[in-house]
């Protein structure tokens, strides 16, 4: 058992040092995703907020939360969108916690029939852990036969805190055709590839890319809309592929406007089949509650039992009150 929990944690700082915190439900963590979605959506005001609980097959799972904010911003007669985003990441027995705190700003363009969206976030990064949690070489007593926390650590050139600067840019662009609309998105992340380390040692965050795509197909009251996200940084990747299959509602009580679910799988180009992921969603007029699992299908899966994250969105967009057609009066001839 030992030996199985060392391997995880081994897996595990690989890839936390490898990739950033990240949602199965990249879709519905828009400023996560790319900070362009800042207001892409109809309403004047949008509140997102996820949630996701990793390996709790572990004594301390790990855990993030993530908040944000936007709201549309109309200067003469052009679209811009300006946001806050919040996250709040903790995992490993030492506690690492990551607090991030961002401000987005987005511009919007209508163009014959494509959308083009423009998007840059700033903000600080605040990083620590509980060094009392964590043993070194020279806390192995010799007398007891095992590590003992409260022996001299000899390390003087350690910290259990850090913060920094960082910048994330990204585009989207959209277009609706005859049957069906389109986008396709990139952004990157840590542009000013901000120096990231506990020690002396001068390491920099490396920059971390996203491409996605997504089809949506309107089919009378159905929908399906198949989605692609790839994620990569430094050595690492992350993709997923799926599809989300929804039914618009009509005259239903209580407001309730749309069901969904879907199926997607995580994979890479390094390594086996990592996870599947199972969606299932319900719209209550402008509120949109989404549940996911990922059930891991790696390596790990002898020591976590197949039990990978389970994930929960809220959104909740205000009505728009930006009229949709404009009607100019006429003189009576």
């Amino acid at each position: 058992m030992k030996l199985t929990l060392t391997t995880i944690l081994v897996f595990s700082l690989y890839f936390v040092n490898a990739q950033d915190i990240h949602f199965s439900q990249y879709f519905y963590s828009p400023l996560n995703l790319n900070p362009s979605n800042t207001g892409h959506f109809d309403g004047d005001w949008r509140f997102v907020n996820n949630y996701r609980n990793q390996w709790k097959a572990l004594s301390i799972p790990y855990r993030t939360i993530g908040v944000s904010y936007e709201h549309q911003l109309y200067i003469y007669s052009e679209q811009f969108s300006y946001g806050f985003n919040v996250i709040h990441d903790q995992s490993g027995p030492a506690g690492l916690t990551i607090n991030k705190l961002f401000a987005s700003l987005a511009y919007h363009k209508k163009i014959n029939t494509n959308n083009f969206h423009f998007g840059i976030q700033g903000g600080m990064v605040f990083k620590n852990f509980n060094l009392s949690e964590l043993t070194f070489p020279s806390q192995f007593d010799m007398t007891l036969g095992y590590f003992n926390n409260q022996l001299n650590n000899n390390e003087t050139n350690l910290t259990s805190h850090i913060n920094y600067p960082d910048i994330n840019l990204g585009t989207l662009w959209q277009k609706r055709f005859q049957h069906f609309e389109t986008e396709l998105g990139i952004s990157a992340f840590h542009l000013i590839m901000p120096k990231e380390s506990f020690n002396d040692n001068n390491n920099h965050l490396p920059i971390r890319y996203i491409i996605h795509t997504g089809l949506m197909f309107p089919i009378h009251s159905f929908y399906f809309k198949p989605q692609a996200f790839e994620m990569r940084q430094h050595k690492a990747t992350d993709i997923i592929l799926g599809s989300e299959i929804g039914f618009n509602l009509t005259k239903f009580p209580m407001g309730m406007k749309r069901i969904f679910a879907g199926i997607f799988i995580r994979n890479d180009f390094n390594t086996a089949f990592d996870a599947s992921i199972f969606m299932l969603g319900l719209q209550i007029k402008q509120l949109q509650i989404t549940f996911s699992y990922d059930i891991n299908t790696s390596p790990l899966s002898v020591a976590t039992n197949k039990k990978g994250a389970f994930e929960f969105s809220l959104i909740y967009a205000s009505k728009s009150t930006i009229p949709k057609k404009i009607t100019l009066p006429c003189d009576r001839m």
